[in-house]
């Protein structure tokens, strides 16, 4: 984040001096979240390497705005962040285990900025990271996407046939430093499906949004890669729908904007408010495996107070529905307890409609995964949990592949789903 601008907060000019620029509440909730997110998804995805007596994983983590590494008051910035969860990680899946797997991160941390990027220096040095530097640590005094060619080809030189993990973090100063192009060729170009996690200072957005006229926004949006997949007079009308407020249509129009256009299986798309305002991240998410999708919408439930969506609660969850409460779409719900309880009634009900009217031959469990991942803000715990309750009634059942009733709530890829027959005796009235 050291974008120069009017905002002087994240200079780093001052840094020798001990000067720093303060870290923000909803900066601070958007690093635990990435920490949070790297550790829970390493320990999901290296289980079965460790399992395996692996010894040795490497994972790739590119930070593309990497900052000065270091804020007043002792608070660390994203690339320690990185380093200590893949610690954090390691330690986790490693407990009880005889023989260990060891992580070996391999981060590019970019940075433009001078004074920023010997500050970044000088914090991984202060941490204990110096013997790293030019190793596995790669620092770069550059502009991302110009480093962008070099990072795919160290990248899939050491990888000739992918395994490895690979994470993006653009956390970008405002909105239109990452384009759609760039993560579509990133994401086609590597070995291995990478991930990416892209933050939007979404009141530079909004702002932006609200004060140009629509070839302006075009202009932008076609500089994204976007023009093509987002409809901007509807995109409008959802604004003025709404009062003028226009988180929704950032989720729904520009979220699935740059879902279909980097061509990336999975997204999600919610936002990390502080509390008491408005100037908080739209977080978008986008990666290969409705597992990685899962982790992360994890992580916004396990942050109630830091993660807000803004649309409904069910399946479909970015459409508008004028006939439904409309603070959901206007001030938005945390991912509190009382949304998960409200989430799984509304989802049973939507589940058992989609079933019914869409699948009355039955869906594999994984199809039907693949189908609602990116339309709900359920995890998959969540989701199985809804659809072992629906095959716990009389009007739906889950069948092994040998044609035998499950029996217990975890399922296969290849269970499959299906409404029950209804055989009905000549003579008896079928029930209303």
């Amino acid at each position: 984040m050291s974008k120069k601008s009017d905002h002087e907060r994240f200079f780093w000019k001052y840094w020798q001096s001990g000067k720093l620029p303060e870290l923000e509440d909803h900066s601070e909730k958007k690093l635990d979240l990435l920490h949070d997110y790297l550790v829970l998804y390493l320990e999901i995805v290296l289980k079965t390497t460790a399992a395996t007596g692996k010894e040795v994983q490497e994972i790739a983590l590119i930070d593309g705005f990497a900052g000065g590494g270091q804020y007043a008051n002792n608070k660390v910035g994203s690339p320690i962040a990185i380093l200590r969860a893949v610690k954090e990680a390691e330690f986790r899946i490693n407990r009880g285990r005889d023989k260990l797997t060891r992580i070996v991160p391999i981060c590019y941390f970019i940075e433009q900025d001078a004074d920023a990027f010997a500050s970044l220096e000088s914090t991984l040095r202060a941490n204990g990271y110096g013997d790293q530097i030019g190793k596995n640590i790669r620092l770069r005094r550059d502009n991302f996407e110009k480093c962008v060619p070099e990072i795919i080809a160290d990248v899939n030189a050491r990888h000739k046939k992918g395994g490895n993990r690979t994470i993006f973090f653009l956390d970008q100063c405002g909105w239109t430093e990452i384009s759609a192009k760039t993560i579509r060729h990133i994401y086609e170009q590597l070995h291995h499906r990478p991930e990416f996690i892209v933050n939007f200072a979404i009141s530079w957005l909004t702002d932006f949004l609200s004060a140009k006229t629509q070839a302006s926004i075009e202009q932008s949006l076609q500089g994204l890669g976007l023009n093509q997949h987002v409809n901007i007079p509807s995109m409008m009308r959802l604004q003025s729908d709404l009062g003028g407020r226009w988180e929704h249509a950032v989720e729904a129009h520009i979220g699935q904007g740059f879902h279909g256009a980097t061509g990336i299986p999975y997204f999600s798309p919610f936002y990390i408010e502080p509390k008491g305002n408005h100037r908080g991240y739209w977080l978008l998410h986008l990666a290969g495996s409705a597992r990685a999708r899962s982790a992360m919408t994890e992580i916004h439930w396990s942050k109630a107070n830091r993660s807000k969506h803004y649309g409904h609660l069910g399946y479909d969850m970015l459409s508008y529905k004028p006939t439904l409460d409309q603070t959901l779409f206007i001030d938005g719900m945390s991912f509190d307890d009382e949304a998960k309880l409200k989430c799984g009634d509304v989802l049973r009900s939507d589940f058992a409609r989609l079933l019914r009217d869409h699948h009355a031959e039955g869906i594999t469990f994984k199809g039907f995964v693949d189908q609602i991942s990116n339309k709900v803000m359920a995890t998959a715990p969540m989701v199985e949990n809804v659809v072992w309750e629906l095959c716990q009634t009389r009007d739906f059942e889950v069948i092994t592949p040998t044609g035998r009733a499950k029996k217990k709530p975890s399922f296969a890829d290849d269970d499959r789903i299906l409404p029950r027959r209804q055989f009905i005796l000549p003579g008896l009235p079928i029930a209303g």
